[in-house]
């Protein structure tokens, strides 16, 4: 049994009605009785409260969606050869270690990278990534569906239900698409972010 917080939660409220049905059988009630009673009620309830605390620190993703694009590797000819590798290594990496369904690297308004479900169309960054790369910081659209804007990512690849948006310099950054909504966890985020520093280096070493 996978025991999220859905199951803690059924588990504990079971314990719970078990121990007062058989509160309801007692014929004779002792102080040991009274005191297994209340030991058993507050366990239950103890368990009945982790797996709410569970449930939200690790919300249940959505279901797999079926993206439209080839599945591909396209990159810029002009990328120089240490950048590539390792490009080609972080986005293998991502592909393959987290939820991750597409991957997107835009340097100074030209996409000179994408790799996994790939679209045909030339993704143009608007408002979410321009902002991403103004303030320097991070985004997570965990359901692109009720986030406004979202449509911006439609040539980047439709209908995607999550996106993560990382920025790299003041020009770059790197878009991230995941088969689900809520599919990255928070270590997956943080290793891109990491990454997203290295490339930084790299970038910045050989001028591109």
């Amino acid at each position: 049994m996978n025991f999220n917080g859905k199951n803690l939660i059924i588990i504990g409220s079971i314990l719970f009605s078990l121990q007062l049905i058989n509160f309801a059988f007692i014929n004779q009630i002792s102080p040991e009785i009274e005191r297994a009673q209340v030991l058993a009620a507050i366990s239950s309830i103890i368990i009945i409260l982790i797996g709410f605390l569970f449930k939200r620190i690790s919300p249940i993703s959505g279901e797999k969606v079926s993206l439209k694009g080839e599945n591909g590797f396209i990159y810029d000819s002009s990328i120089p050869k240490v950048l590539l590798d390792e490009l080609a290594w972080g986005s293998e990496a991502i592909l393959t270690s987290t939820a991750a369904a597409t991957i997107l690297i835009n340097n100074n308004g030209k996409n000179i990278l994408k790799r996994g479900i790939v679209s045909n169309k030339n993704f143009i960054p608007k408002d979410i990534c321009l902002r991403c790369l103004k303030e320097n910081k991070f985004i997570s659209l965990v359901n692109t569906k009720f986030y406004p804007g979202s449509e911006e990512f439609d040539d980047f690849c439709k209908d995607v239900p999550s996106v993560l948006v990382i920025p790299i310099n003041k020009i770059c950054f790197i878009l991230i698409g995941g088969w689900s909504t809520r599919c990255f966890t928070k270590s997956d985020e943080k290793w891109i972010l990491n990454w997203s520093k290295k490339l930084q280096i790299i970038f910045k070493e050989n001028n591109f």
